[in-house]
Protein backbone atom coordinates (compact mmCIF):
# COMPACT_ATOMS: atom_id res chain seq x y z
CA UNK A 1 0.00 0.00 0.00
CA UNK A 2 2.92 2.32 0.85
CA UNK A 3 4.50 1.66 -2.57
CA UNK A 4 1.21 2.43 -4.34
CA UNK A 5 0.80 5.69 -2.42
CA UNK A 6 4.44 6.63 -3.05
CA UNK A 7 3.95 5.95 -6.76
CA UNK A 8 0.83 8.14 -6.77
CA UNK A 9 2.73 10.99 -5.08
CA UNK A 10 5.62 10.73 -7.53
CA UNK A 11 3.24 10.61 -10.52
CA UNK A 12 1.34 13.62 -9.22
CA UNK A 13 4.61 15.54 -8.78
CA UNK A 14 5.65 14.74 -12.36
CA UNK A 15 2.27 15.84 -13.74
CA UNK A 16 2.33 19.11 -11.77
CA UNK A 17 5.90 19.79 -12.92
CA UNK A 18 4.96 19.21 -16.57
CA UNK A 19 1.94 21.47 -16.25
CA UNK A 20 4.05 24.23 -14.70
CA UNK A 21 6.61 23.90 -17.46
CA UNK A 22 3.84 24.39 -20.00
CA UNK A 23 2.19 27.22 -18.09
CA UNK A 24 3.14 30.12 -20.31
CA UNK A 25 2.29 32.60 -17.56
CA UNK A 26 4.88 31.19 -15.11
CA UNK A 27 8.14 31.47 -17.02
CA UNK A 28 10.04 33.68 -14.57
CA UNK A 29 10.63 33.30 -10.84
CA UNK A 30 8.67 35.63 -8.59
CA UNK A 31 10.18 39.10 -8.71
CA UNK A 32 12.42 38.31 -11.68
CA UNK A 33 9.96 39.41 -14.34
CA UNK A 34 10.36 43.17 -13.90
CA UNK A 35 12.19 45.54 -16.25
CA UNK A 36 13.46 48.51 -14.24
CA UNK A 37 13.28 51.15 -15.52
CA UNK A 38 10.60 50.13 -18.02
CA UNK A 39 11.41 50.20 -21.72
CA UNK A 40 9.77 53.17 -23.42
CA UNK A 41 8.22 52.49 -26.80
CA UNK A 42 6.55 55.83 -27.50
CA UNK A 43 2.93 54.77 -27.20
CA UNK A 44 3.44 52.55 -24.15
CA UNK A 45 5.92 51.37 -21.53
CA UNK A 46 6.97 47.71 -21.29
CA UNK A 47 7.77 46.78 -17.68
CA UNK A 48 7.87 42.96 -17.79
CA UNK A 49 10.03 40.34 -19.49
CA UNK A 50 6.88 38.34 -20.22
CA UNK A 51 6.02 40.93 -22.87
CA UNK A 52 9.06 39.79 -24.85
CA UNK A 53 8.45 36.12 -24.04
CA UNK A 54 4.93 36.29 -25.46
CA UNK A 55 6.26 38.05 -28.54
CA UNK A 56 9.15 35.63 -29.13
CA UNK A 57 7.60 32.20 -28.66
CA UNK A 58 5.08 30.63 -31.09
CA UNK A 59 1.66 29.64 -29.84
CA UNK A 60 1.20 32.64 -27.55
CA UNK A 61 -1.46 35.27 -28.15
CA UNK A 62 -0.20 38.79 -28.73
CA UNK A 63 -2.02 41.46 -26.75
CA UNK A 64 -3.21 44.90 -27.81
CA UNK A 65 -0.01 46.22 -26.20
CA UNK A 66 2.13 44.22 -28.65
CA UNK A 67 0.12 45.25 -31.69
CA UNK A 68 -0.18 48.92 -30.72
CA UNK A 69 3.60 49.14 -30.34
CA UNK A 70 4.33 47.20 -33.54
CA UNK A 71 1.92 49.32 -35.59
CA UNK A 72 3.31 52.52 -34.08
CA UNK A 73 6.74 51.61 -35.42
CA UNK A 74 5.24 50.66 -38.78
CA UNK A 75 3.78 54.19 -38.91
CA UNK A 76 7.18 55.65 -38.07
CA UNK A 77 8.77 53.49 -40.75
CA UNK A 78 6.38 54.85 -43.37
CA UNK A 79 6.33 58.46 -42.21
CA UNK A 80 10.07 58.99 -41.93
CA UNK A 81 11.30 56.81 -44.80
CA UNK A 82 13.23 58.82 -47.40
CA UNK A 83 11.44 57.07 -50.26
CA UNK A 84 8.36 55.29 -48.89
CA UNK A 85 7.02 52.61 -51.20
CA UNK A 86 3.44 53.02 -49.95
CA UNK A 87 1.56 56.05 -48.61
CA UNK A 88 -0.20 54.63 -45.58
CA UNK A 89 -1.11 55.06 -41.96
CA UNK A 90 -2.52 52.72 -39.33
CA UNK A 91 -4.95 52.84 -36.46
CA UNK A 92 -4.68 51.16 -33.06
CA UNK A 93 -6.71 48.83 -30.87
CA UNK A 94 -8.59 51.75 -29.30
CA UNK A 95 -9.86 52.75 -32.74
CA UNK A 96 -11.29 49.26 -33.23
CA UNK A 97 -13.11 49.39 -29.89
CA UNK A 98 -14.35 52.93 -30.58
CA UNK A 99 -15.79 52.27 -34.03
CA UNK A 100 -17.42 49.01 -32.92
CA UNK A 101 -19.07 50.75 -29.96
CA UNK A 102 -20.33 53.53 -32.24
CA UNK A 103 -21.64 50.99 -34.75
CA UNK A 104 -23.62 49.17 -32.06
CA UNK A 105 -25.21 52.46 -31.02
CA UNK A 106 -25.76 53.42 -34.69
CA UNK A 107 -27.67 50.19 -35.36
CA UNK A 108 -29.57 50.30 -32.06
CA UNK A 109 -30.77 53.83 -32.91
CA UNK A 110 -31.94 52.78 -36.38
CA UNK A 111 -28.92 54.20 -38.20
CA UNK A 112 -28.99 57.56 -36.50
CA UNK A 113 -26.66 59.75 -38.61
CA UNK A 114 -26.52 62.45 -35.93
CA UNK A 115 -24.05 60.20 -34.10
CA UNK A 116 -21.49 60.87 -36.84
CA UNK A 117 -19.95 64.28 -36.24
CA UNK A 118 -16.72 66.16 -36.93
CA UNK A 119 -16.19 66.29 -33.15
CA UNK A 120 -16.17 62.51 -32.74
CA UNK A 121 -12.85 60.88 -31.84
CA UNK A 122 -12.94 58.90 -35.11
CA UNK A 123 -12.79 62.20 -36.99
CA UNK A 124 -9.61 63.02 -35.05
CA UNK A 125 -8.06 59.78 -36.23
CA UNK A 126 -8.95 60.69 -39.82
CA UNK A 127 -7.31 64.10 -39.35
CA UNK A 128 -4.17 62.30 -38.18
CA UNK A 129 -4.25 63.98 -34.77
CA UNK A 130 -5.13 61.14 -32.45
CA UNK A 131 -1.96 59.01 -32.47
CA UNK A 132 1.78 59.47 -32.40
CA UNK A 133 3.12 59.45 -35.97
CA UNK A 134 -0.40 59.65 -37.34
CA UNK A 135 -0.99 61.03 -40.83
CA UNK A 136 -4.11 62.68 -42.28
CA UNK A 137 -5.94 59.94 -44.15
CA UNK A 138 -6.54 62.06 -47.25
CA UNK A 139 -2.75 62.09 -47.77
CA UNK A 140 -2.61 58.29 -47.68
CA UNK A 141 -3.54 55.59 -50.17
CA UNK A 142 -4.06 52.87 -47.56
CA UNK A 143 -5.14 52.66 -43.92
CA UNK A 144 -4.45 49.54 -41.85
CA UNK A 145 -6.83 48.43 -39.09
CA UNK A 146 -6.09 46.07 -36.20
CA UNK A 147 -9.30 44.08 -35.71
CA UNK A 148 -10.04 41.75 -32.81
CA UNK A 149 -12.80 39.17 -33.20
CA UNK A 150 -13.72 38.95 -29.55
CA UNK A 151 -16.02 35.93 -29.75
CA UNK A 152 -13.29 34.04 -31.61
CA UNK A 153 -10.37 35.51 -29.61
CA UNK A 154 -8.69 36.09 -32.95
CA UNK A 155 -6.85 38.99 -34.62
CA UNK A 156 -7.33 39.89 -38.28
CA UNK A 157 -5.99 42.72 -40.43
CA UNK A 158 -8.05 45.21 -42.40
CA UNK A 159 -6.62 47.39 -45.15
CA UNK A 160 -8.67 50.21 -46.67
CA UNK A 161 -7.76 51.25 -50.21
CA UNK A 162 -9.17 54.77 -50.19
CA UNK A 163 -9.11 55.26 -53.98
CA UNK A 164 -10.88 51.94 -54.64
CA UNK A 165 -13.32 52.39 -51.72
CA UNK A 166 -12.57 48.79 -50.88
CA UNK A 167 -11.54 47.14 -47.61
CA UNK A 168 -9.32 44.07 -47.79
CA UNK A 169 -9.59 41.49 -45.00
CA UNK A 170 -6.55 39.34 -44.09
CA UNK A 171 -7.39 36.22 -42.07
CA UNK A 172 -4.78 33.67 -41.00
CA UNK A 173 -7.44 31.22 -39.79
CA UNK A 174 -9.63 30.91 -42.84
CA UNK A 175 -12.71 28.70 -42.80
CA UNK A 176 -16.18 29.46 -44.14
CA UNK A 177 -17.45 30.17 -40.62
CA UNK A 178 -14.47 32.26 -39.49
CA UNK A 179 -14.35 34.22 -42.76
CA UNK A 180 -18.02 35.08 -42.33
CA UNK A 181 -17.34 36.28 -38.77
CA UNK A 182 -14.28 38.23 -39.98
CA UNK A 183 -16.24 40.03 -42.69
CA UNK A 184 -18.89 40.85 -40.10
CA UNK A 185 -16.16 42.34 -37.86
CA UNK A 186 -15.22 44.65 -40.77
CA UNK A 187 -18.74 46.02 -41.18
CA UNK A 188 -18.44 48.92 -38.69
CA UNK A 189 -15.50 50.24 -40.73
CA UNK A 190 -17.21 49.66 -44.07
CA UNK A 191 -20.50 51.27 -43.02
CA UNK A 192 -19.42 54.22 -40.87
CA UNK A 193 -16.23 55.50 -42.51
CA UNK A 194 -17.96 56.74 -45.72
CA UNK A 195 -20.17 58.95 -43.54
CA UNK A 196 -17.12 60.31 -41.71
CA UNK A 197 -15.33 60.93 -45.02
CA UNK A 198 -18.32 62.99 -46.14
CA UNK A 199 -17.52 65.47 -43.35
CA UNK A 200 -14.19 66.37 -44.99
CA UNK A 201 -13.79 68.36 -48.20
CA UNK A 202 -10.47 66.58 -48.84
CA UNK A 203 -12.30 63.38 -49.77
CA UNK A 204 -14.56 65.04 -52.32
CA UNK A 205 -13.67 64.61 -56.00
CA UNK A 206 -14.41 67.37 -58.48
CA UNK A 207 -16.63 68.99 -55.82
CA UNK A 208 -18.94 65.97 -55.91
CA UNK A 209 -20.38 64.66 -52.62
CA UNK A 210 -18.69 61.64 -51.10
CA UNK A 211 -20.50 58.38 -51.85
CA UNK A 212 -22.16 57.12 -48.68
CA UNK A 213 -22.49 53.51 -49.82
CA UNK A 214 -20.62 51.04 -47.57
CA UNK A 215 -17.14 50.05 -48.67
CA UNK A 216 -16.88 46.66 -50.30
CA UNK A 217 -15.17 44.11 -48.05
CA UNK A 218 -12.94 41.66 -49.92
CA UNK A 219 -11.27 38.59 -48.44
CA UNK A 220 -7.61 38.21 -49.42
CA UNK A 221 -7.08 34.65 -50.65
CA UNK A 222 -3.97 32.48 -50.72
CA UNK A 223 -2.61 33.56 -47.33
CA UNK A 224 -0.48 31.30 -45.13
CA UNK A 225 -2.49 29.85 -42.27
CA UNK A 226 -1.69 29.62 -38.58
CA UNK A 227 -1.54 26.28 -36.78
CA UNK A 228 -1.47 27.74 -33.27
CA UNK A 229 -2.31 31.00 -31.45
CA UNK A 230 -0.10 33.14 -33.67
CA UNK A 231 -2.71 35.37 -35.32
CA UNK A 232 -1.19 38.57 -33.92
CA UNK A 233 2.17 37.80 -35.49
CA UNK A 234 0.46 37.07 -38.82
CA UNK A 235 -1.42 40.40 -38.67
CA UNK A 236 1.78 42.37 -38.09
CA UNK A 237 3.64 40.49 -40.81
CA UNK A 238 0.85 40.82 -43.39
CA UNK A 239 0.92 44.60 -42.91
CA UNK A 240 4.71 44.79 -43.15
CA UNK A 241 4.83 42.69 -46.32
CA UNK A 242 2.38 45.08 -47.99
CA UNK A 243 4.23 48.18 -46.77
CA UNK A 244 7.49 46.79 -48.18
CA UNK A 245 5.70 45.84 -51.43
CA UNK A 246 6.76 42.22 -51.00
CA UNK A 247 4.55 39.21 -51.80
CA UNK A 248 3.31 37.27 -48.78
CA UNK A 249 5.00 33.83 -48.95
CA UNK A 250 2.74 30.77 -49.02
CA UNK A 251 4.84 29.17 -46.28
CA UNK A 252 5.18 31.35 -43.21
CA UNK A 253 7.93 30.67 -40.66
CA UNK A 254 6.18 32.09 -37.61
CA UNK A 255 9.09 31.28 -35.28
CA UNK A 256 11.48 33.26 -37.48
CA UNK A 257 9.14 36.25 -37.61
CA UNK A 258 8.57 36.21 -33.85
CA UNK A 259 12.29 35.96 -33.13
CA UNK A 260 12.97 38.89 -35.42
CA UNK A 261 10.35 41.11 -33.77
CA UNK A 262 11.45 40.26 -30.22
CA UNK A 263 15.14 40.84 -30.97
CA UNK A 264 14.52 44.09 -32.86
CA UNK A 265 12.39 45.58 -30.09
CA UNK A 266 14.71 44.45 -27.29
CA UNK A 267 17.83 45.79 -29.03
CA UNK A 268 16.08 49.06 -29.86
CA UNK A 269 14.87 49.51 -26.28
CA UNK A 270 18.36 48.84 -24.89
CA UNK A 271 19.90 51.27 -27.38
CA UNK A 272 17.44 54.00 -26.34
CA UNK A 273 18.19 53.31 -22.69
CA UNK A 274 21.99 53.28 -23.03
CA UNK A 275 22.25 56.22 -25.42
CA UNK A 276 19.41 58.25 -23.85
CA UNK A 277 17.60 58.43 -27.20
CA UNK A 278 13.99 59.56 -27.46
CA UNK A 279 12.24 60.32 -30.72
CA UNK A 280 10.90 63.86 -30.96
CA UNK A 281 7.36 62.57 -31.53
CA UNK A 282 7.37 60.31 -28.46
CA UNK A 283 5.28 61.81 -25.70
CA UNK A 284 5.28 60.46 -22.13
CA UNK A 285 3.41 57.12 -22.17
CA UNK A 286 -0.13 56.85 -20.91
CA UNK A 287 -1.38 54.33 -18.36
CA UNK A 288 -1.64 50.63 -19.16
CA UNK A 289 -4.39 49.56 -21.53
CA UNK A 290 -6.78 46.69 -21.01
CA UNK A 291 -5.80 43.70 -23.11
CA UNK A 292 -8.31 42.44 -25.66
CA UNK A 293 -6.99 38.89 -25.58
Amino acid sequence: MFIVNLFSVVLHTIVVTVLLLHDKEKVYLKGKDKIVPPFRFGVEDVATKMWFHKLAYPGQCLTNSHLDIIFYYLRKKGKYAKEPKVKFTTTDCLFFKTIHALYEKFIAQKKNLSLITAQHVIADYIRGRKMLCGSPWHLCDHVFFIIHMETESHWILGRLNIEERRMYMYNSLSTAMKDSAAIKACQPFAVLLPHFFALFDEFKKENKPVCLDPFEVVKVDGLPQQTSNDCGCFVASFAEYFIDMKPIPPIFDVEKHRDRLAVLFYKYARMKEVEFIDSEDEAPPKGPKKNLS
